[in-house]
C-alpha cells in the first residue's frame, strides 16, 4: 500500500523512488524494504514534510492525500520547490531568506524609530489636522 502510493506521489513530483529513498534515507539500498511497506518512522515523515501529505494516506488510512496545514497553497508551492533543491541551493536560498528578513526588520526598526521620534518630540501639524487661525493669524 505505502509503496503504490508513493509511487504515484513521485511519478507525479518528477522524481524516482530510488532517488527518493537516497534523499531520505542516505542510500538507494534501503527500497527493497520500502517495497515490503516497512518504513521507518522518521523516513515515513520525512516523506511527508517533503510532499506535503498525509501519512494516513501513505498507509492507507485515509483517500486523502492533503495535509490538513494552515499553509497558504503558495507557502506549500514555494516549500515543495524549496525541498527540490540541491544542498548548495537550498544554503543559498536560506541565506538569501535571512538577508531578506533582515532587510525588512531594519526597514521596520527605521519606521518604529521615526514614529518614536514623531511621539516624543510631537508633529507641528499632523497631515489630517487643520490649521487653527490664532490671533497674531487673523489681522483686523
Amino acid at each position: 500500500m505505502i509503496i503504490e502510493r508513493l509511487s504515484e506521489i513521485c511519478e507525479k513530483e518528477g522524481i524516482s523512488l530510488t532517488a527518493l529513498c537516497k534523499e531520505i534515507t542516505g542510500s538507494s539500498g534501503n527500497l527493497p524494504t520500502w517495497k515490503k511497506d516497512r518504513i521507518r518512522s522518521d523516513w515515513l515523515r520525512a516523506i511527508c514534510i517533503k510532499f506535503n501529505i498525509s501519512s494516513d494516506y501513505l498507509l492507507g488510512l485515509s483517500t486523502d492525500n492533503v495535509l490538513n496545514t494552515s499553509y497558504l497553497r503558495e507557502e506549500s508551492e514555494a516549500l515543495n520547490r524549496f525541498n527540490r533543491l540541491n544542498s548548495d541551493y537550498k544554503i543559498k536560498a536560506q541565506s538569501y531568506m535571512i538577508e531578506l528578513y533582515e532587510k525588512q526588520m531594519n526597514e521596520k526598526e527605521w519606521i518604529e524609530s521615526i514614529t518614536d521620534w514623531s511621539e516624543t518630540h510631537g508633529n507641528s501639524v499632523a497631515a489630517d489636522e487643520p490649521l487653527k487661525k490664532t490671533g497674531t493669524d487673523n489681522p483686523k
